[in-house]
């Protein structure tokens, strides 16, 4: 039991003890008395259902504030969910952007092998069929070691693609 709700009983007895005395008074012919315990019954009511008053407006007050307590809750919930959907998302798209981008490097590379390996197979004609046409001045002490050929003419077609007259 709350504080005010002794306080309202408690009341409520003083209420019921001064009409009891007061229709003992007025039995006894004491009209004074009567009239001073019924007054004071009526400001007890008074006091009593200003109490009661209040105490149902803060319990009104307490369920609206509950309601909206609950309301906010729920709205927490809702945001807490939404920003766990949208975390998982994006983490979602990370993955599948990182995946993308894994595949895209996987096919560059694969892309960049592919041309090396052209590369290396134009070199290997060269050095076998056309090296004295493509760069005699640089190549013709090597004539013998294939290797060392292959590695001076990649150097001067690598030298070639620096030029600026051939960039893009």
């Amino acid at each position: 039991m709350t504080k005010e709700q002794e306080v309202i009983e408690h009341i409520e007895k003083r209420i019921k003890i001064c009409n009891e005395n007061a229709d003992i008074c007025d039995d006894n012919d004491f009209d004074e008395e009567a009239t001073y315990l019924r007054e004071e019954s009526y400001m007890l009511e008074t006091v009593l259902n200003m109490l009661k008053e209040n105490s149902a407006e803060i319990q009104q007050k307490n369920t609206e504030l509950a309601e909206k307590n609950a309301e906010i809750e729920k709205y927490k919930k809702l945001l807490a969910d939404n920003l766990a959907k949208n975390l998982n998302d994006s983490i979602k798209a990370k993955e599948k952007a990182n995946t993308d981008l894994e595949f895209l490097n996987l096919g560059w590379k694969t892309e960049i092998e592919k041309k090396d390996k052209i590369i290396d197979l134009y070199i290997d004609e060269l050095v076998t069929n056309m090296f004295d046409r493509c760069c005699q001045e640089c190549c013709r002490e090597y004539e013998k070691d294939k290797d060392t050929l292959r590695n001076c003419i990649k150097q001067y077609f690598e030298r070639k693609a620096e030029d600026e007259r051939y960039k893009i």
